[in-house]
């Protein structure tokens, strides 16, 4: 009688399931993808496509030393015209002080001819600040008068990626953008996460990536 009114609401049904051997095999399966794509996480960020603009745009917030390599990335361009963003840095201040020339001053410093270098900046920077300094840029081109079919912009490291898809952003599809990575020295490429500064790096332009992929929208 017990057994019928089991009956009524459960079944017994045989089922495969994976061995112990199965089972190790998959985690290292797991484990192997997870080390790939780990070990290539700063070169998939750090991407280099530049698509033979006219223009280079030259990120502001750099160390000087990106500087030596964005002016080696203009000679070695066929480009006849630099922009250098000013941007908002924070140094502790109130407000944060505005590098608005540094550089463009850093890059004739390595080289640039000045009457080829420009600077676009935006003072009222307060987030989202790649995008707003790409805002700065088509600012800029407005106020010119110019129509720019396509830009490089070069900018260290792991930010290259989603500095490319922001510009894309704010400058609309009308103007093609390419960037160029400019090696961070502070980081080693293939063995980033030893070091607290490459972790701290590569990992938060990765969730900055994946946040303005997915959830960023431009402000009306």
């Amino acid at each position: 009688m017990k057994a019928r009114f089991l009956d009524l609401f459960a079944v017994r049904r045989e089922r495969w399931t994976l061995t112990w051997t199965a089972r190790l095999l998959l985690l290292a399966i797991f484990a192997s993808l997870a080390v790939w794509m780990t070990r290539g996480l700063y070169n998939f960020l750090a991407i280099t496509s530049p698509v033979g603009a006219k223009y280079l745009v030259v990120e502001g917030w750099m160390p000087t030393d990106a500087y030596r390599e964005a002016a080696k990335a203009y000679f070695s361009g066929n480009y006849t015209n630099v922009i250098a963003v000013g941007v908002l840095q924070e140094d502790g201040l109130a407000g944060g002080d505005l590098r608005e020339d540094f550089g463009a001053k850093q890059l004739v410093r390595f080289g640039v001819p000045s009457d080829v270098v420009v600077t676009a900046s935006n003072s009222a920077i307060q987030r989202d600040r790649t995008f707003h300094a790409a805002m700065a840029v088509k600012q800029w081109m407005h106020q010119q008068g110019l129509r720019i079919p396509a830009v490089d912009v070069a900018t260290i490291g792991p930010h290259a990626r989603r500095t490319r898809l922001l510009y894309q952003q704010a400058l609309g599809d009308d103007t093609k953008v390419g960037v160029i990575a400019i090696h961070d020295w502070r980081i080693d490429p293939d063995h980033w996460w030893r070091t607290s500064e490459g972790a701290r790096t590569v990992i938060t332009e990765a969730v900055g990536y994946a946040y303005a992929r997915v959830f960023f929208a431009a402000p009306p």
